[in-house]
């Protein structure tokens, strides 16, 4: 059995292709929610919890798996981490569906980052609301440093991502929980509307819709700072 690691628009797409082709496929999101989408095209079964290293390797052993393609988000290290690792410890072959990156250009507004915590040092010598489409995993980083009323938020509508924006003091006034990725026209009605001195993006790749987004911060003269891919391990 194949185990896609399938929680972006390309594990749903690599599950249900292998699937058609006619190899057995079970396919992992890390939520209830990322398996609902991805039951849109793929009959097989599916895994909607998080799976740490302990929990790979056991469901290596409990499904017969012998083969894991992982297609999970660029910034998704610590999933791809375990995926390797028990690869390696069950001696089964390891599959990395990288997502194509974005040619962006730095300058006209676009500030590069290495990392979040760059992001969030260069971050705090601007002034106004700041504008985060970098989900809900470290938000705590832009929390310990920044001021929560000055953050707005663009999340994934599900219960844990809420929630953990409220517990570290995100006002539900600046909670924005849609599916995205969005056009520049959407990003630009919502940079205008909550008055974004500044955006926070993920260089996640045309499928995350990065240029959208600096596309729409550049029209309103908005700068944007871009947190560069992590290295592959």
């Amino acid at each position: 059995m194949i185990l896609v690691l399938a929680g972006t628009s390309e594990g749903r797409e690599a599950a249900a292709a292998l699937e058609k082709e006619g190899h057995k496929v079970m396919a992992a999101t890390a939520t209830a929610y990322g398996g609902e989408l991805l039951r849109k095209d793929f009959q097989g079964e599916i895994s909607t919890k998080p799976l740490d290293r302990g929990a790979m390797t056991e469901l290596i052993d409990q499904q017969g798996i012998t083969k894991i393609v992982d297609a999970t988000h660029p910034f998704a290290e610590e999933v791809s981490k375990n995926a390797r690792e028990a690869c390696r410890q069950a001696g089964i072959e390891y599959e990395r569906l990288e997502r194509e990156g974005s040619d962006l250009e730095t300058g006209k507004g676009v500030i590069s980052a290495r990392d979040t915590e760059e992001a969030v040092q260069i971050a705090s010598g601007h002034k106004g609301n700041i504008f985060l489409t970098v989900g809900s995993s470290k938000l705590e980083h832009y929390t310990r440093s920044l001021d929560p009323e000055r953050l707005i938020v663009r999340i994934l509508p599900v219960k844990a991502s809420l929630e953990k924006c409220l517990d570290l003091g995100i006002p539900p006034k600046n909670i924005i929980a849609m599916q995205g990725p969005f056009d520049e026209e959407i990003n630009r009605l919502l940079f205008r509307r909550y008055r974004a001195g500044l955006v926070i993006t993920k260089d996640s790749g045309p499928t995350g819709g990065v240029a959208e987004k600096i596309n729409a911060a550049r029209a309103l003269d908005i700068p944007v700072i871009l947190i560069s891919r992590p290295s592959a391990l």
